[in-house]
């Protein structure tokens, strides 16, 4: 697959200074997807880049420890499942960090932008910790 320079740059960036963090964090995977099993949930994250070049979206969410059921009812495991197929109670239970907007980069501003990253991974552990556990409902 054919990245672009900045897109590289990109990546390059958060695998020195995001996936490290991740993995202290106790998460497992791989770019783009992440996940990490506790007592009582699974917290799930993403990174998405956007189609048209530029802007990058970290999403979380979190299912339960076995995982989740997907979109057309067949059981995920949590190694398998992606921020995307979590099926709760409604779009709330999938959240976005950083910028609404998402993280702007550039080939000259990779490592800014991953150590924002870095600062957001705070906001996703309180989303993780506060958001109410849908699959209990």
């Amino acid at each position: 697959m054919y990245l672009s320079a900045e897109r590289e740059t990109m990546v390059n960036s958060l695998k020195k200074l995001v996936i490290p963090i991740l993995k202290e964090r106790g998460f497992k995977g791989s770019l783009p997807h992440f996940y990490r099993k506790l007592e009582n949930q699974t917290d799930l994250l993403m990174f998405q880049f956007s189609q048209w070049g530029g802007t990058l979206y970290v999403e979380i969410s979190k299912c339960p420890l076995n995982g989740s059921t997907g979109f057309q009812e067949q059981q995920i495991p949590v190694n398998k499942i992606k921020v995307y197929q979590v099926v709760g109670n409604s779009f709330n239970d999938r959240n976005r960090i950083g910028p609404v907007s998402g993280f702007e980069f550039s080939i000259s501003n990779a490592d800014e932008v991953a150590k924002s990253i870095q600062k957001s991974l705070d906001e996703a552990e309180d989303w993780w910790k506060e958001h109410p556990n849908w699959w209990n409902d």
